[in-house]
């Protein structure tokens, strides 16, 4: 105040106005001190109800925005019939900025997918209560079904961005468990932190909907891309195991309502009539679309690598702090639960303190049996006292009990396309049995597959022959059906070094098969080697000179004395009791001596020569021969002689027909004379 009445009686003549005001402003000046002060007063003694309502003008604010960019992110749904209208690029971009929506408000927990199993009590308290903050959860559920719905159509697009985008919703949209429940009265009364384990859990729903997008794509025959299939494989279900188990249990459920719709469908139609207009064919196709979805289903399954055995589970590169681990999505309760593990170890130590008491006891005394007690007793030393449950995802037996239940659902239905049918016998033996809780129940599947006769009856040896010698499966018709095989295109077929190692091990590995049923092999192999290609005559010599010497009673049917008769056997039987190759001979043999290839000629001539001192043919090695390997090593050979040239013909032919054919001459043409140079 002094300083402005200074400045003003300086500035001015009139010292009494300025005076006045500055007193003025003076009043004034303290009046507004006095009313800052009193609000910053009340401020402070209550600053919690201000907070509380800037806290919920803020939280309705964002709520508002969060609502109206949702609202317009969906609505920003592409037309996909129009070219010009649609961009893929957009469409990606705005489904991934929806996930990072969706998963920002379930890290606030607004958005509670599932019921009251996940969050704390508290939080499931204030839901209850609060018919607001139901209503805000209940829209924002109805927008994320909406959004999945858009997310899955993507899907059925065959679009990799949508895909990628599909997973991180599943990484970012856990299932939230509370175990604190389920811990021990003493353990919640020493703390209660401890109790609080929150586990998160993929959500199965969403990989339910994941898993019948991909299945059912928007193309013309109805089946997924194989990039699809690659992308989910080495970005997802390689990579963690409980995604491995989920897509199992969802392409059983899947699988077993594929079954459903096509046996109502068979039902209507049982019930109906035919009325000439058409149903017949709507009927048909859907029947095939079915069988179509199923092969989806197969070709997803067959893509999995379960593991071996239970150690192949345990999590790898575990970060308890972070909460992760390498080959789970998110990490098991008992690896995540740092504190209970440590109140089990103080069990133990009271447990081993009884164990070493009772043990320095025992070791006064050299009787056997305290010493095989205190073994056991050591033993009960490693086990935990409270043994912990594995969920499902971690077990091996869960996992083998989901993709033999997967598979057999898979192959309940139908209309399955034979070329799926024949994937899955491929696959059976070295991936589905050995994983398999109960191999035998796919017993009737596997007989069945082999009476069908071709391509599908080898691919159904193997399998079978696996079910006979180590699960105990008795079938009686298997060397019958097996001698129906052997045919002459077997030779040519694409699966032929398949079947000859498992007719070896058929034939070669059962010494107690009686004589007519190995004689009636080897004459049937010999009667097919006469138009079989050089590489297959070298194996099925090879292989009847085994079996001769195995079985010395079938020696008959080479060295048989007696002048010339007529071939007793029946090359039409498909009996081989009935054929009477026993009561014929290897005539067969004589006729490869003349084979045009040396090898098969020398090696038909010393069939059935060798004496019990000579080692048995190493089948295997005759398996690897082809067209190729026999000729470079017939131009190794001829090579390594001192000779280069090799004699074709001993005349040289003067020209293309012989004499005396009534082609000859017709190419023969007059030579004209050639001018010579230096002459006219």
């Amino acid at each position: 105040v002094v300083n402005l009445y200074t400045y003003s009686t300086f500035s001015s003549g009139k010292p009494k106005t300025n005076l006045l005001f500055i007193t003025h402003i003076a009043l004034n000046s303290s009046r507004i001190h006095l009313t800052t002060s009193l609000k910053r007063k009340m401020t402070t003694s209550k600053t919690s109800t201000s907070t509380t309502a800037t806290s919920s003008i803020t939280k309705s604010s964002s709520a508002s925005e969060t609502a109206t960019t949702i609202k317009k992110l969906l609505k920003q749904q592409q037309d996909k019939h129009s070219d010009a209208y649609f961009n893929e690029q957009s469409d990606a971009a705005r489904l991934d900025e929806l996930r990072r929506i969706f998963s920002k408000i379930q890290s606030t927990s607004e958005l509670q997918l599932t019921g009251s199993t996940s969050t704390t009590a508290t939080a499931t308290a204030t839901t209850k209560k609060n018919k607001v903050q139901a209503k805000w959860n209940a829209w924002l559920k109805n927008q994320h079904s909406t959004f999945i719905m858009q997310l899955s159509n993507a899907v059925k697009d065959e679009r990799k961005s949508a895909l990628r985008t599909f997973m991180g919703v599943i990484a970012s949209s856990p299932i939230i468990i509370d175990e604190g429940s389920n811990s021990n009265k003493k353990q919640q009364q020493q703390s209660s932190k401890s109790n609080q384990v929150i586990i998160h859990r993929v959500n199965e729903h969403l990989v339910y909907k994941l898993v019948t997008a991909l299945i059912k794509p928007n193309n013309e025959d109805g089946i997924v891309a194989e990039h699809m299939l690659e992308m989910l494989d080495v970005e997802f279900m390689s990579r963690y195991r409980d995604i491995q188990y989920l897509i199992l249990v969802n392409i059983k459920l899947v699988a077993q309502e594929l079954y459903n719709e096509a046996e109502s469908k068979q039902k209507k139609n049982v019930g109906m009539t035919d009325d000439g207009d058409g149903d017949d064919d709507d009927d048909r196709n859907g029947d095939e679309i079915i069988g179509i979805y199923a092969e989806n289903l197969s070709r997803i399954l067959l893509k999995i690598q379960l593991a071996i055995d239970q150690s192949d589970l345990n999590p790898t590169d575990v970060k308890p702090k972070d909460g992760t681990c390498a080959n789970y999505l998110f990490l098991p309760a008992k690896w995540s639960n740092i504190e209970q593990v440590s109140d089990d170890d103080d069990d133990d130590q009271k447990d081993d303190s009884s164990v070493d008491d009772t043990s320095d006891e025992e070791e006064d005394s050299h009787n056997e049996n305290n010493q095989h007690k205190r073994k056991t007793k050591d033993q009960t030393q490693i086990k935990p006292k409270n043994k912990v449950k594995l969920p499902p995802y971690q077990s091996i037996g869960q996992h083998r009990a989901a993709i033999q239940q997967a598979t057999l659902n898979i192959l309940k239905i139908q209309t399955l396309p034979p070329r799926s049918l024949k994937s899955i016998l491929q696959a059976l033996p070295s991936q589905i049995l050995p994983n398999s809780t109960n191999p035998l129940r796919f017993a009737d599947f596997c007989t069945r597959a082999y009476e069908v006769g071709g391509v599908t009856s080898l691919l159904a040896l193997n399998s079978l022959f696996i079910l006979m010698t180590q699960h105990g499966l008795e079938y009686k018709q298997f060397y019958l059906s097996l001698y129906n095989l052997i045919e002459s295109k077997v030779f040519y077929a694409k699966y032929r070094t398949r079947f000859f190692k498992l007719l070896v091990k058929c034939l070669c590995g059962n010494q107690m098969l009686p004589a007519y049923l190995v004689a009636a092999f080897c004459k049937k192999l010999c009667r097919c080697a006469l138009s079989a290609p050089p590489s297959g005559a070298l194996f099925i010599l090879a292989l009847v000179s085994n079996l001769i010497r195995k079985h010395e009673e079938c020696a008959c049917i080479i060295h048989r004395n007696g002048t010339k008769m007529d071939d007793p056997y029946d090359v039409d039987q498909k009996d081989p009791v009935k054929s009477k190759a026993i009561e014929s001979s290897l005539w067969e043999l004589n006729a490869l001596e003349q084979h045009y290839h040396p090898a098969v000629s020398s090696m038909a001539k010393g069939c059935g020569t060798e004496d019990s001192k000579t080692l048995m043919h190493d089948l295997d090695s005759f398996l690897l021969h082809t067209y190729k390997s026999l000729f470079d090593q017939e131009r190794k050979r001829a090579g390594n002689k001192r000779r280069s040239t090799i004699p074709l013909t001993f005349h040289e032919p003067k020209s293309l027909f012989v004499e005396g054919d009534m082609f000859d001459g017709i190419f023969d043409f007059p030579m004209k004379k050639s001018k010579v140079k230096g002459k006219d």
